[in-house]
């Protein structure tokens, strides 16, 4: 199959802006454009997007009609297309498909489909292409308990000094495995989950933490039991695999995983994927699983990954070296939006003979003969790229999506056997691919996305005989402050530029080549180079995204505070509320950030009263404790939703209207007061949908305005917001249905 790897197609631009509209532009930043894999027959392939959502992985693919209509393409690319779809399927993906006319007819739909298939938001980085966590095992089984406690501490702090942040602790049964995991939890310190897949190893647990760390609060979380505040959370794999929404990725500093020859299972996979620990633990007493498997690898293939600058720190990839080129080419007119250049754009922008030239010459200049990748903006670009090195004798090649594997593979072989010296790409060669024997990469590409660029340079960081470092050529074109792309420096947040320099090295090589720097030496790895050892300059390391993060959006401040959304952009146009980050994406879209402390000095300063998910529950319970009762609807609507909801807190709004319709008729046919005179209930004769537009006007619109309650038209759904749902237990249930049921009382009496 051929196929370009960067299509920026008007349809997948208008994807970005409703995933946007959705989730709020900084999430872009999670989402993946085209994304390589392989199919099942190794084959290379692109998905048009790809995010992780949890320990979910989605591909999302965007077609004009007829791409899957038999009637209309081939038979050969219709089932090429299913091949495609089924291998992503294989691998355990989520697939979503919508079509051009999709997004641009009913684009509302498409953003209430992307809500219930995304969920939340909770998005996190895609970190499959770096390095695994390093761990450990310790086999304390045939030591004295003291002996082994000591010796089991002692290793893991050693662990923690050397940057190993998994560690695999098997012991025979009765050895004390949890007071040793309790221990060293109390010298880290900070907040820990232990999970165990029984109610009894959990509640043994629980006791022993009271025991060993009193001055902590320790809770339990499985079945209906939910102390997720507490500082040591006890809790069952079950219960918390299926509650990951209630948690922050963050939330806790160290995970203990008993029992940890399960971890294959999916739902300890579930918690290790998801959740962002300092140190992970696991006890056991079968370190090799009877199928042989390694637990420890399972642990690392799992977890999080390492990111570069720490791996580079460790040893596990080489340092990096930077050479900025500087360009006259001018991207600040190249269209864009979150997360990408528009290709044809950028690519017409870009690929010119004297930036061309530029990027041979500064290779014949610096690098001579070494193995070096260089991105390039588009595969035609790649194309005139290598054609340029051939015509000046260096043998270079070519390499893209649009090469069947048989011309990929004797590509990399040859340029790995060093045949070939330059390999010129737009995309990733090869999913997994990577040759530790490259020394230089080119960033001729510029890219707004940070998981593209890390990818691009991780190509050349692997580990090989010899190789001291790697050396990046990022070439510089002049872009605004919005549009920039990603560099070395930007990857590795590293403010000043040496030509040639370390931008990512242990600590003592860094202090070694400052000084070498402050004697006016030139460091041995880059004698050979044209460049002066007194050249020095900051680099903007300014990022939107990077700089958003932390940061509270103009969506979300909304769901923080107990006012309209109509009341935030009204203060904020008229200049009351001032954002700390405002960002510019086109002539028609400002995005505004807010700063932890700003939003809380606005809620002080105009009275408002700030909303978390710690307390969304009281405040909805405040709510029904107070309600309006100028009708009976409020309560109604409550009891309709305690009937109806499903486990996700949503209600058919065609049940809420048979629910209405019999409340009201049973009141008529008992001879009781209906409701009040004019109303729609008490004159009779009412069809549907009055029903339908009396509950989302009236009952449904104040919690809709407080961020309780949202309605999903496409789906014909309302429903309540999730945090709140997930905690309301059953005596909170049962406290409010008595509320109705005391209210609509008083209501009746008072107005017989």
């Amino acid at each position: 199959m051929k196929k370009q790897a960067l299509t920026g197609s008007v349809g997948e631009d208008l994807f970005v802006d409703l995933f946007a509209e959705t989730f709020g532009e900084e999430k872009t930043a999670y989402l993946y454009s085209q994304y390589p894999f392989n199919d099942i027959y190794q084959n290379s392939r692109f998905a048009d997007f790809f995010i992780e959502s949890g320990v979910k992985r989605i591909a999302i693919e965007i077609d004009d009609e007829a791409t899957h209509n038999p009637e209309i393409v081939s038979v050969n690319k219709f089932d090429d297309d299913l091949l495609k779809q089924n291998s992503m399927i294989h691998m355990g993906w989520d697939v979503f498909r919508w079509t051009v006319r999709r997004l641009q007819m009913t684009p509302d739909r498409v953003k209430d489909e992307l809500q219930l298939f995304l969920g939340v938001g909770r998005f996190r980085a895609i970190d499959d292409y770096l390095p695994v966590q390093r761990g450990k095992k310790l086999d304390g089984s045939r030591l004295e308990l003291r002996d082994y406690q000591l010796e089991t501490l002692e290793a893991l702090t050693e662990m923690r000094r050397n940057k190993e942040t998994i560690a695999l602790v098997s012991l025979a049964t009765g050895m004390g495995k949890t007071v040793v995991a309790i221990e060293d939890a109390k010298s880290v310190g900070g907040r820990v989950l232990f999970v165990a897949h029984t109610t009894t190893l959990i509640y043994q647990a629980q006791k022993a933490f009271r025991e060993q760390w009193s001055d902590v609060s320790v809770g339990c979380f499985v079945d209906g039991q939910k102390e997720l505040d507490a500082h040591v959370v006890c809790g069952s794999v079950q219960s918390v695999a299926l509650n990951l929404d209630m948690f922050r990725d963050d939330a806790f500093d160290y995970l203990i995983v008993d029992e940890a020859h399960h971890a294959s299972a999916e739902t300890y996979q579930k918690i290790l994927a998801y959740f962002k620990p300092k140190f992970t633990l696991g006890l056991t007493a079968t370190p090799e699983r009877a199928d042989g498997v390694d637990v420890l690898e399972i642990f690392q293939k799992t977890a999080r990954k390492l990111d570069l600058k720490t791996a580079v720190e460790m040893g596990a990839l080489v340092p990096v070296r930077c050479v900025r080129v500087k360009t006259n080419i001018d991207i600040t007119k190249v269209k864009y939006n979150s997360i990408r250049y528009d290709a044809r754009d950028l690519e017409v922008s870009l690929s010119v003979p004297e930036r061309n030239k530029l990027i041979v010459d500064t290779w014949l200049e610096y690098v001579k003969d070494k193995r070096t990748v260089i991105f390039c903006v588009s595969v035609k670009h790649a194309k005139i790229i290598a054609k340029l090195f051939q015509d000046a004798g260096i043998a270079a090649l070519a390499v893209s999506g649009e090469n069947n594997r048989d011309e990929r593979a004797d590509a990399l072989e040859r340029f790995e056997s060093g045949d070939v010296k330059v390999l010129c790409a737009c995309d990733l060669l090869n999913e997994g691919w990577d040759c530790p024997k490259t020394e230089i990469i080119f960033a001729a590409r510029p890219t707004m996305s940070k998981v593209l660029y890390t990818q691009q340079i991780g190509r050349g960081m692997r580990l090989s005989e010899g190789k001291k470092h790697l050396i990046v050529f990022d070439f510089v074109d002049i872009a605004g402050r919005f549009n920039s792309p990603y560099s070395t420096h930007k990857i590795f947040g590293k403010r000043e530029y040496r030509p040639g320099g370390l931008v990512a090295a242990p600590d003592d090589h860094i202090r070694e080549e400052e000084e070498l720097y402050n004697r006016g030496e030139k460091p041995e790895a880059i004698i050979e180079y044209p460049v002066d050892v007194h050249d020095f300059e900051l680099v903007d390391l300014f990022n939107w995204q990077e700089e958003a993060a932390g940061m509270i959006s103009q969506m979300e401040l909304v769901r923080r505070v107990d006012v309209q959304s109509e009341t935030v952009a009204r203060y904020i146009q008229d200049g009351k509320i001032t954002p700390d980050l405002i960002v510019p994406i086109s002539e028609r879209k400002t995005l505004r950030y807010f700063k932890e402390e700003t939003l809380k000095a606005i809620a002080e300063r105009y009275g408002w009263r700030l909303i978390d998910d710690s307390n969304r529950v009281q405040l909805f319970m405040e709510m029904i404790e107070k309600m309006d009762m100028s009708y009976s609807y409020k309560p109604v609507l409550i009891k309709a939703f305690l009937k109806f909801a499903d486990n996700k807190g949503r209600v058919k709004i065609d049940d809420l209207v048979s629910y209405f319709k019999n409340f009201y008729e049973e009141r008529r046919q008992a001879g009781l007061v209906v409701e009040k005179e004019k109303c729609l209930y008490t004159r009779g004769g009412y069809n549907d949908a009055e029903v339908r537009r009396n509950i989302l006007s009236n009952p449904f619109r104040r919690f809709e305005e407080m961020n309780m309650m949202r309605h999903t038209k496409t789906f014909g759904i309302v429903e309540i917001d999730a945090t709140v749902w997930k905690r309301l237990d059953d005596k909170l249930k049962e406290k409010i249905a008595a509320i109705c049921d005391q209210k609509l009382k008083e209501y009746y009496e008072r107005i017989k």
